[in-house]
């Protein structure tokens, strides 16, 4: 009897470290992108490979464009986010102070980033957000400013 425990106990043993072996870990990076508080770009876990784009024109000039990243369900310290042209020069950077709470959302006016649309030949930017967890940095989006792209046309 004390055999048929032991192995009993040893086979949900098994079966258990089988499981969890192929669950992913709790929490992750993602990100959220608003525009005037609506939700236009969402992505978690291996979405986060794929860049989306997001379009911008001159109607948008008095928005603003919001940015929630979450590191294992908590809000990033030392947060920056960058556009760049071409995944290399820095055009513009943004710097925000660090919050008690968990206050994920950093915000920035539409407005600055069309007065940079002279910076950019083809009118797009790559958006990119980095934080003391994540000090490499991760492109969120490429930033298409359509105003000049209908211009070219």
């Amino acid at each position: 009897m004390k055999k048929s425990n032991f192995f009993a106990t040893l086979f949900l043993l098994v079966i258990t470290t089988c499981m969890v072996a192929f669950v992913s870990p709790a929490g992750g990076e993602g990100y959220e992108i608003y525009l005037d508080n609506k939700l236009i770009i969402q992505q978690f876990g291996k979405q986060m490979k794929e860049v989306k784009n997001l379009q911008l024109n001159s109607s948008h000039i008095k928005s603003e464009l919001g940015i929630k990243f979450y590191h294992c369900g908590m809000a990033g310290k030392s947060r920056t986010l960058e556009l760049k042209i071409n995944d290399k020069q820095i055009v513009k950077k943004w710097q925000f102070a660090n919050s008690s709470d968990n206050h994920y959302i950093i915000t920035v006016p539409v407005k600055e980033i069309i007065n940079l649309e002279k910076k950019s030949a083809t009118g797009t930017f790559d958006l990119y957000y980095a934080s003391k967890e994540a000090p490499q940095g991760r492109k969120l989006a490429e930033i298409i400013l359509t105003d000049r792209a209908t211009a070219k046309r």
